[in-house]
């Protein structure tokens, strides 16, 4: 009987975390590794698009002071505990670090990872018209 309201509780807590982890598509299952950054660009001064190995583009949000990200030549990102494993994702409050173009942020604190998803060919548009456009880019 124990068993039987265990397994039965176990299975409405599942039920309940599926909805809460479904609710951002954007974001679920979403694994920017460390290992495999190829490349990236800066979007505007809180966020950036960053390609993966396998050419997949990713959109990186951010917080702090990340006015140096327009004007750099490297970027990487640097894991909570001052160290990532190259199989690891960039997550939410990892660290952005800058180098080069009179940039020399290696110890940068002040720009942090608040979200990362995947850059899809609807935002890619919808950043194309509004810069075309003039008008501000949308936040994701």
């Amino acid at each position: 009987m124990k068993t039987k309201i265990i397994l039965a509780a176990m299975t409405v807590m599942a039920a309940l975390a599926v909805p809460a982890a479904a609710a951002d598509p954007a974001t679920a299952n979403v694994c920017l590794r460390h290992g495999d950054v190829d490349g990236w660009g800066a979007r505007d001064n809180h966020s950036m698009v960053v390609n993966d190995r396998f050419g997949r583009k990713y959109l990186v949000s951010l917080a702090g002071i990340c006015s140096d990200l327009n004007w750099a030549f490297g970027a990487g990102f640097r894991g909570l505990g001052h160290f990532n494993m190259a199989g690891s994702c960039v997550d939410r409050g990892d660290h952005l670090v800058l180098a080069g173009g009179g940039v020399n942020r290696m110890d940068n604190n002040s720009c942090w990872v608040t979200k990362v998803q995947l850059y899809t060919k609807d935002m890619q548009a919808a950043d194309k018209l509004a810069r075309e456009s003039k008008q501000p880019l949308a936040t994701y």
